[in-house]
């Protein structure tokens, strides 16, 4: 019987500490969202601020599209940001970094940017 108290009472702490740990991961994500990291790593490659508006807007439309139940490819995606960014082009890595600064910025868009990250390491191997 105080052996179950003992671990009724380590199971509540753990939950307190989770739902903690919880608050302060979504915070600093929030904090990430705003500092638009997306943005830096396309300034970064000489993408001008009207290039990057069509690049949120290319996100938003592939996400209206899988939220939809349509499909989006890896190759469409691919080749529409190299039309914008032309030098990176066939540049896994910074397909890649992208893509993760998007999971960051555009928690909303999670499920287009998982099949993304899906498809493209599908094309690797």
């Amino acid at each position: 019987m105080v052996w179950d108290k003992q671990i009724d009472s380590q199971v509540v702490e753990l939950q307190g500490r989770v739902n903690q740990l919880e608050a302060q991961l979504n915070m600093v994500l929030g904090i990430l969202a705003l500092s638009r990291p997306a943005a830096t790593v396309l300034s970064r490659c000489g993408v001008d601020e009207e290039q990057q508006q069509m690049f949120y807007g290319l996100i938003d439309d592939m996400s209206a599209r899988v939220e939809s139940g349509c499909s989006v490819s890896y190759a469409d995606f691919e080749e529409r940001v190299a039309d914008l960014v032309p030098s990176r082009r066939g540049d896994r890595r910074f397909f890649e970094s992208l893509i993760d600064a998007l999971k960051l910025e555009r928690p909303a868009a999670k499920s287009m940017l998982d099949y993304l990250t899906h498809a493209m390491a599908l094309f690797r191997a």
